[in-house]
C-alpha cells in the first residue's frame, strides 16, 4: 500500500502533461520505455545503441526524479502516464 501511495503522489506531483515529458529527458524516456516493456538493461542497451552502464545511469536518474525504487514501479508509471504525449 505504501508504494502505491507513493506512485499516486508522483503522478500528482508530476507536471500536468500527458506522459512523462517534462519530467524526464528524451534519453531517459527512451530508456524508461524500453525497461518498462520488460527488457533487461543489456537488451535495452542493445536496442538503443547504448552501453549497459549508460542504461543503468539513466535508470538511476529516472528512479531519483520519479521517487521510485523498482522496474515494476517504473512500468506502472509508464503504463498509467504514458511516456510520450
Amino acid at each position: 500500500v505504501g508504494e502505491m501511495t507513493r506512485i499516486g503522489d508522483v503522478l500528482e506531483a508530476a507536471p500536468a502533461v500527458d506522459g512523462l515529458v517534462g519530467v524526464l529527458s528524451a534519453a531517459e524516456i527512451r530508456v524508461a520505455e524500453a525497461v518498462a516493456s520488460g527488457l533487461t538493461n543489456r537488451q535495452a542497451a542493445d536496442s538503443l545503441f547504448l552501453s549497459a552502464k549508460t542504461v543503468d545511469f539513466h535508470l538511476q536518474s529516472i528512479y531519483r526524479k520519479l521517487a521510485i525504487r523498482s522496474r515494476a514501479e517504473l512500468a506502472t508509471l509508464v503504463a498509467r502516464r504514458g511516456a510520450r504525449p
